[in-house]
Protein backbone atom coordinates (compact mmCIF):
# COMPACT_ATOMS: atom_id res chain seq x y z
CA UNK A 1 0.00 0.00 0.00
CA UNK A 2 2.84 2.58 0.81
CA UNK A 3 4.19 2.29 -3.35
CA UNK A 4 0.52 3.03 -4.42
CA UNK A 5 -0.09 6.52 -5.74
CA UNK A 6 -3.28 8.12 -5.57
CA UNK A 7 -5.25 7.83 -8.30
CA UNK A 8 -5.14 10.67 -11.18
CA UNK A 9 -1.56 12.26 -9.76
CA UNK A 10 -0.01 11.42 -12.74
CA UNK A 11 -2.32 12.49 -15.04
CA UNK A 12 -2.40 15.86 -13.20
CA UNK A 13 1.23 16.49 -13.60
CA UNK A 14 1.45 15.43 -17.10
CA UNK A 15 -1.48 17.50 -17.99
CA UNK A 16 0.48 20.34 -16.43
CA UNK A 17 3.59 19.58 -17.90
CA UNK A 18 1.23 19.65 -21.47
CA UNK A 19 -0.16 23.30 -20.31
CA UNK A 20 3.33 24.71 -19.55
CA UNK A 21 4.69 22.89 -23.61
CA UNK A 22 1.45 25.26 -24.71
CA UNK A 23 2.30 28.76 -23.33
CA UNK A 24 5.70 28.32 -24.65
CA UNK A 25 5.19 27.20 -27.88
CA UNK A 26 2.05 29.98 -28.37
CA UNK A 27 4.67 33.29 -26.69
CA UNK A 28 7.61 31.71 -29.11
CA UNK A 29 4.86 31.94 -32.12
CA UNK A 30 3.72 35.40 -30.97
CA UNK A 31 7.13 36.72 -30.43
CA UNK A 32 8.34 35.43 -33.84
CA UNK A 33 5.09 37.54 -35.79
CA UNK A 34 6.02 40.63 -37.31
CA UNK A 35 4.85 43.50 -35.91
CA UNK A 36 2.49 45.97 -38.38
CA UNK A 37 2.95 49.52 -37.88
CA UNK A 38 1.79 52.19 -40.90
CA UNK A 39 4.91 54.32 -41.88
CA UNK A 40 2.76 55.65 -44.48
CA UNK A 41 0.68 57.46 -42.25
CA UNK A 42 2.05 61.62 -42.25
CA UNK A 43 3.64 62.58 -39.13
CA UNK A 44 4.95 66.09 -39.74
CA UNK A 45 4.79 68.76 -42.16
CA UNK A 46 8.19 70.75 -43.07
CA UNK A 47 8.02 74.10 -44.35
CA UNK A 48 10.19 74.51 -47.69
CA UNK A 49 12.07 78.08 -48.42
CA UNK A 50 13.81 80.71 -46.37
CA UNK A 51 11.58 82.01 -43.53
CA UNK A 52 10.73 84.08 -42.25
CA UNK A 53 9.35 85.13 -45.24
CA UNK A 54 9.46 89.04 -46.93
CA UNK A 55 6.89 90.43 -49.48
CA UNK A 56 6.20 93.60 -50.92
CA UNK A 57 3.21 95.59 -50.33
CA UNK A 58 0.98 94.62 -53.32
CA UNK A 59 3.13 91.88 -54.65
CA UNK A 60 2.49 88.28 -54.13
CA UNK A 61 4.88 84.95 -52.33
CA UNK A 62 3.97 81.42 -52.55
CA UNK A 63 4.47 79.54 -49.85
CA UNK A 64 5.65 75.77 -49.44
CA UNK A 65 5.33 73.04 -47.83
CA UNK A 66 5.77 69.11 -47.78
CA UNK A 67 4.05 66.12 -45.59
CA UNK A 68 6.07 63.63 -44.27
CA UNK A 69 5.33 60.10 -44.00
CA UNK A 70 6.59 58.20 -40.78
CA UNK A 71 9.44 56.48 -43.18
CA UNK A 72 10.82 60.21 -43.41
CA UNK A 73 9.33 59.98 -47.38
CA UNK A 74 7.96 63.28 -48.93
CA UNK A 75 3.80 62.16 -49.23
CA UNK A 76 3.12 64.33 -52.67
CA UNK A 77 -0.19 63.51 -52.75
CA UNK A 78 -1.18 65.21 -48.99
CA UNK A 79 -3.63 67.64 -49.23
CA UNK A 80 -1.69 70.71 -47.47
CA UNK A 81 -4.06 73.70 -46.63
CA UNK A 82 -3.47 77.27 -45.79
CA UNK A 83 -4.57 79.40 -43.20
CA UNK A 84 -4.09 82.58 -41.45
CA UNK A 85 -4.27 83.15 -37.73
CA UNK A 86 -5.22 86.75 -37.63
CA UNK A 87 -8.31 86.79 -38.81
CA UNK A 88 -9.76 87.64 -34.98
CA UNK A 89 -7.56 90.63 -34.73
CA UNK A 90 -9.52 92.56 -37.28
CA UNK A 91 -7.83 94.13 -39.80
CA UNK A 92 -5.34 91.48 -41.83
CA UNK A 93 -2.44 92.71 -43.78
CA UNK A 94 -2.59 89.51 -46.67
CA UNK A 95 -4.67 87.26 -47.92
CA UNK A 96 -3.73 83.45 -48.20
CA UNK A 97 -5.06 80.64 -51.00
CA UNK A 98 -6.00 78.35 -49.09
CA UNK A 99 -5.01 75.11 -51.57
CA UNK A 100 -1.98 76.85 -53.39
CA UNK A 101 -0.43 78.46 -50.18
CA UNK A 102 0.08 82.34 -52.59
CA UNK A 103 0.26 85.15 -50.41
CA UNK A 104 -1.29 88.66 -51.70
CA UNK A 105 0.56 91.22 -49.10
CA UNK A 106 -2.29 93.82 -49.07
CA UNK A 107 -0.74 95.95 -45.80
CA UNK A 108 2.81 96.49 -44.33
CA UNK A 109 2.97 94.35 -40.78
CA UNK A 110 3.56 91.17 -39.73
CA UNK A 111 0.72 88.32 -39.94
CA UNK A 112 0.19 84.68 -39.39
CA UNK A 113 -0.60 82.03 -41.01
CA UNK A 114 -0.06 78.30 -40.76
CA UNK A 115 -0.14 74.67 -43.00
CA UNK A 116 -2.21 72.57 -42.14
CA UNK A 117 -2.62 68.51 -43.10
CA UNK A 118 -5.35 66.23 -41.61
CA UNK A 119 -5.27 66.17 -38.05
CA UNK A 120 -1.47 67.65 -38.14
CA UNK A 121 -0.47 71.97 -38.01
CA UNK A 122 3.08 73.86 -38.04
CA UNK A 123 3.67 76.60 -35.60
CA UNK A 124 2.69 79.97 -36.46
CA UNK A 125 4.62 81.38 -39.82
CA UNK A 126 4.93 85.07 -39.65
CA UNK A 127 5.05 87.02 -43.28
CA UNK A 128 6.54 90.32 -42.76
CA UNK A 129 4.91 92.55 -45.74
CA UNK A 130 7.12 95.68 -46.30
CA UNK A 131 5.97 98.90 -48.03
CA UNK A 132 5.82 99.37 -51.29
CA UNK A 133 8.04 102.60 -52.37
CA UNK A 134 5.24 105.78 -53.84
CA UNK A 135 7.55 108.13 -54.63
CA UNK A 136 11.26 108.74 -56.38
CA UNK A 137 12.73 112.47 -56.07
CA UNK A 138 16.05 113.92 -56.45
CA UNK A 139 18.28 114.64 -53.52
CA UNK A 140 20.46 118.01 -54.53
CA UNK A 141 21.08 119.47 -58.15
CA UNK A 142 19.89 117.83 -61.29
CA UNK A 143 22.18 119.88 -63.03
CA UNK A 144 26.43 119.37 -62.47
CA UNK A 145 29.58 120.11 -63.69
CA UNK A 146 32.65 118.07 -64.42
CA UNK A 147 35.16 120.61 -64.39
CA UNK A 148 38.19 119.77 -66.67
CA UNK A 149 40.40 117.70 -64.56
CA UNK A 150 37.93 115.91 -62.62
CA UNK A 151 37.65 112.35 -63.47
CA UNK A 152 34.13 111.85 -62.98
CA UNK A 153 30.43 113.88 -61.82
CA UNK A 154 29.51 114.43 -58.54
CA UNK A 155 26.95 111.98 -57.17
CA UNK A 156 23.85 111.85 -59.08
CA UNK A 157 21.32 111.04 -55.87
CA UNK A 158 17.60 109.95 -56.07
CA UNK A 159 16.03 108.92 -52.50
CA UNK A 160 12.91 106.19 -52.48
CA UNK A 161 10.16 106.96 -50.13
CA UNK A 162 6.74 105.45 -48.59
CA UNK A 163 3.85 108.24 -48.56
CA UNK A 164 2.58 107.67 -45.10
CA UNK A 165 -0.87 108.16 -44.12
CA UNK A 166 0.56 111.34 -42.20
CA UNK A 167 0.35 114.48 -44.90
CA UNK A 168 3.39 115.66 -45.83
CA UNK A 169 5.26 112.88 -44.04
CA UNK A 170 7.19 110.43 -46.20
CA UNK A 171 9.57 107.41 -45.07
CA UNK A 172 12.67 106.52 -47.15
CA UNK A 173 12.68 102.62 -48.08
CA UNK A 174 16.71 100.73 -48.04
CA UNK A 175 16.39 97.57 -50.51
CA UNK A 176 14.56 98.98 -53.71
CA UNK A 177 15.11 98.81 -57.14
CA UNK A 178 16.59 101.82 -58.89
CA UNK A 179 17.57 101.81 -62.66
CA UNK A 180 20.11 104.58 -64.16
CA UNK A 181 20.30 104.54 -67.64
CA UNK A 182 22.26 106.81 -70.40
CA UNK A 183 19.31 108.66 -72.46
CA UNK A 184 21.16 110.70 -74.29
CA UNK A 185 23.26 110.64 -76.07
CA UNK A 186 22.08 106.82 -77.16
CA UNK A 187 23.98 104.31 -76.29
CA UNK A 188 26.04 102.34 -78.47
CA UNK A 189 26.28 105.59 -80.62
CA UNK A 190 29.85 107.39 -81.26
CA UNK A 191 29.73 109.78 -78.75
CA UNK A 192 28.38 107.74 -75.98
CA UNK A 193 31.83 106.09 -76.01
CA UNK A 194 33.91 108.46 -73.71
CA UNK A 195 32.04 108.04 -70.23
CA UNK A 196 30.35 105.58 -68.48
CA UNK A 197 27.93 105.21 -65.43
CA UNK A 198 29.22 103.61 -62.38
CA UNK A 199 28.58 102.64 -58.58
CA UNK A 200 32.19 102.98 -58.17
CA UNK A 201 34.90 103.76 -60.38
CA UNK A 202 35.08 100.89 -62.76
CA UNK A 203 31.96 100.35 -65.61
CA UNK A 204 30.20 97.27 -65.34
CA UNK A 205 28.57 95.01 -68.01
CA UNK A 206 27.07 97.64 -69.15
CA UNK A 207 28.44 100.83 -69.30
CA UNK A 208 25.52 102.86 -69.73
CA UNK A 209 22.95 101.49 -67.11
CA UNK A 210 23.68 100.33 -63.40
CA UNK A 211 20.89 98.59 -61.79
CA UNK A 212 20.94 99.97 -57.56
CA UNK A 213 19.26 98.91 -54.68
CA UNK A 214 18.75 102.27 -52.10
CA UNK A 215 20.48 102.32 -48.98
CA UNK A 216 18.67 102.02 -45.32
CA UNK A 217 18.51 106.02 -46.14
CA UNK A 218 16.13 104.88 -49.35
CA UNK A 219 18.68 106.61 -51.25
CA UNK A 220 20.90 105.70 -54.61
CA UNK A 221 23.65 106.99 -56.32
CA UNK A 222 25.65 106.60 -59.96
CA UNK A 223 28.52 108.95 -60.82
CA UNK A 224 29.13 109.80 -64.77
CA UNK A 225 32.93 108.95 -65.22
CA UNK A 226 35.58 109.53 -67.87
CA UNK A 227 36.51 107.27 -70.63
CA UNK A 228 40.40 108.12 -70.88
CA UNK A 229 41.72 108.97 -73.69
CA UNK A 230 38.22 109.40 -75.36
CA UNK A 231 35.95 112.94 -75.84
CA UNK A 232 33.03 113.06 -73.88
CA UNK A 233 30.01 114.76 -75.55
CA UNK A 234 28.84 118.47 -74.29
CA UNK A 235 26.21 116.76 -72.05
CA UNK A 236 25.19 113.54 -70.95
CA UNK A 237 21.12 112.84 -69.74
CA UNK A 238 20.81 110.27 -66.91
CA UNK A 239 17.34 108.79 -66.21
CA UNK A 240 17.00 107.17 -62.77
CA UNK A 241 13.80 104.74 -62.96
CA UNK A 242 12.16 103.35 -59.50
CA UNK A 243 10.48 100.28 -59.40
CA UNK A 244 8.19 98.25 -56.99
CA UNK A 245 8.72 94.46 -56.46
CA UNK A 246 6.21 93.56 -59.32
CA UNK A 247 8.29 95.84 -61.78
CA UNK A 248 5.52 98.60 -61.73
CA UNK A 249 7.14 102.21 -62.18
CA UNK A 250 7.30 104.45 -58.84
CA UNK A 251 5.76 107.79 -59.42
CA UNK A 252 8.09 110.31 -59.86
CA UNK A 253 10.09 107.93 -62.49
CA UNK A 254 12.52 108.93 -64.57
CA UNK A 255 14.33 111.71 -62.43
CA UNK A 256 16.37 113.24 -65.14
CA UNK A 257 19.90 114.22 -64.18
CA UNK A 258 21.98 117.13 -66.89
CA UNK A 259 25.97 116.15 -66.41
CA UNK A 260 28.00 119.41 -68.39
CA UNK A 261 31.32 118.09 -69.49
CA UNK A 262 34.23 121.16 -69.22
CA UNK A 263 36.27 121.58 -72.31
CA UNK A 264 38.41 118.49 -73.21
Amino acid sequence: MGGTRPAGAGETRSGGHALRRWLAVSLIAWACSPITADFDRIVAIEIVGSTPPTVEEGDTLRLHARAVSARGDTVPEAAITWVTLDVDSGQVGITIEASTGLVTALAPGSWRVQAQVENLATGAIVVTVVPAPDSVSAVGDVRVTVDTAAAGSPPLTVVVVDVTTVPGDTLALGGKSVHFLTADPPPGSPAASGFFLTESDVPGADPHRVDALSGTNGRASVTVMRVAGQPQPDSVAVDAVAVTARGDTVAGSPVRFWVLFGSN
